[in-house]
């Protein structure tokens, strides 16, 4: 065993302690699906901050992102810049108001808090099958994973995509949303040191300032292709012009209400506390998207690797000392974990308590004449199964890796997006236009949208697919709700003696 095997080997049973016992922690909090689904609404704004932006940053960008930038260039950075501005602003003007409307609600997921606050059974499960989307999300977080333990530790792809979905899902299974709060409020410290790290190792491995790293770095890549260092590289599957990039920034304010985020924002202590949260979430948001300069490094230290995924691994091992490639190894495997453990709590939530506990149990198709006790303890059972049941599916999905790890994550998002936002932001700003049936139509439109968009192959690129596609049920929106503006004002009186 060479001595970065070593050294890995150590730093994750180190790390494995540590998960272990946060969750562990998060199992004895955990007493009721409420404690599951959303850590009983009772966490701070820096814990959450941080855990906000582990989950929102994952081995998506880890290796996926830095994989784009290695594989197409200069292009890629309008990921980055979709990041810092779109994402942001999505948080800040969904998050807060979201959170003061569920002091009243108390809702437990976002299809429980469309379902809530429409009053629509339908709305509620349309939108929890549509979070089934993000078992893409978390299948490729896996992979991922299983990459690099593939890359450092030795075993083949296979043995570390089981080994990290056997990890993640039996410390989520016991300790629901604290563990995951817990456990990525870690994960986002290591995650920021090892960005800001890969940055600045750049100063010695070219041993320039940084205009003189970037002039190298757009040389190379515009000896190996010019179009690596275009505005838009026609090759990406992503960035191969303008209307996508435009669609990239629509659909990273889309994802800012995503489930796995949204919990969160759910499970803040107090409102007033949002500002602090952001602040943290930003911080940690630079620190983290440092990452992706080194998929450019990378191809000026080592061109010609046949994944471009294995970019950020295989530059670490020429930049770094041992150690340090043992704890970004570590820190890949941690960023995955942090993403995948939020994403099955969203899962098991939105099926166990949003369909069987407030859709079958009050129309007496399961659980009659149970007392409420009982129902809340079936909940949190069915909600821990589902988990296992959503690590099996996850895996399965990534037998083979994919091309583009960061490609195939944007499948889940895309998904659950297309069939949200229009809702979240007329509930949120046309009040006047919110009623159920508007709402309904608008997360069908979506989701229909994006499957016609995305299978069909009108959008190449994914994030683009999802942005039409949100557009689509906010337009669907925006019209049914004029045509059915008297159940807007209806509901809006219902929910005003509530």
């Amino acid at each position: 065993m060479s001595s970065l095997q070593v050294m890995m080997s150590v730093g994750l049973l180190l790390f494995l302690a540590l998960m272990a016992y946060l969750g562990w922690l998060g199992y004895r909090r955990t007493q009721t699906v409420a404690d599951f689904a959303i850590a009983g609404a009772a966490m701070g704004p820096v814990t959450l901050g941080l855990a906000f932006a582990a989950t929102f940053f994952s081995a998506a960008t880890f290796v996926g992102y830095t994989g784009w930038a290695y594989g197409w260039g200069l292009s890629s950075l309008w990921i980055v810049l979709t990041l810092i501005i779109a994402s942001p602003l999505g948080l800040i003007v969904v998050a807060k108001r979201v959170r003061n409307i569920n002091t009243g609600q108390g809702s437990l997921s976002l299809p429980d808090w469309l379902g809530d606050r429409y009053g629509s059974s339908f709305l509620r499960v349309v939108v929890a099958l549509a979070t089934l989307f993000n078992l893409f999300y978390i299948a490729a977080h896996f992979s991922a994973g299983g990459l690099s333990f593939q890359q450092l530790l030795g075993p083949p792809y296979l043995v570390g995509l089981v080994a990290i979905a056997v990890i993640v899902t039996l410390y989520t299974v016991g300790g629901g949303s604290f563990a995951d709060i817990y456990t990525d409020a870690a994960q986002a410290l290591l995650m920021a040191l090892t960005g800001l790290l890969v940055l600045v190792s750049g100063f010695w491995v070219f041993d320039k300032g940084f205009t003189g790293i970037m002039r190298e770095v757009t040389a190379t890549l515009e000896a190996q292709d010019p179009s690596m260092v275009a505005v838009v590289n026609p090759d990406s599957a992503v960035f191969y012009s303008v209307p996508p990039i435009v669609g990239a920034f629509i659909i990273q304010f889309a994802f800012s209400s995503q489930p796995h985020l949204f919990n969160k924002v759910l499970a803040l202590r107090d409102p007033a506390d949002m500002a602090k949260m952001i602040l943290t979430y930003v911080l940690c948001a630079i620190a983290f998207l440092s990452v992706v300069f080194g998929g450019l490094y990378a191809a000026v230290v080592v061109p010609g690797l046949e994944s471009a995924d294995a970019a950020i691994m295989e530059y670490a091992q020429v930049a770094f000392p041992t150690i340090l490639v043992a704890l970004l190894g570590v820190t890949v495997l941690a960023a995955a974990m942090s993403t995948s453990d939020g994403i099955f709590v969203v899962i098991s939530t939105s099926i166990a308590n949003d369909i069987y506990r407030k859709f079958l149990v009050p129309r007496g198709l399961m659980g009659k004449n149970v007392p409420e006790e009982e129902i809340d303890r079936r909940t949190l059972s069915i909600s821990r199964w589902l988990t296992a049941l959503t690590g099996v599916a996850a895996t399965l999905l990534v037998i083979r890796p994919p091309d583009f790890i960061g490609t195939f994550i944007w499948i889940g998002i895309s998904g659950v997006a297309s069939a949200t936002l229009g809702p979240i932001l007329v509930a949120l700003f046309l009040p006047r236009l919110a009623s159920a049936r508007a709402a309904s139509i608008s997360a069908v439109a979506g989701l229909v949208g994006y499957l016609v968009i995305h299978f069909i192959g009108f959008e190449k690129s994914t994030l683009a697919a999802g942005a039409w596609a949100v557009l689509v049920g906010l337009a669907a929106m925006v019209v049914a709700g004029l045509v059915f503006r008297e159940d807007a004002k209806t509901l809006a009186r219902a929910n005003a003696s509530n």
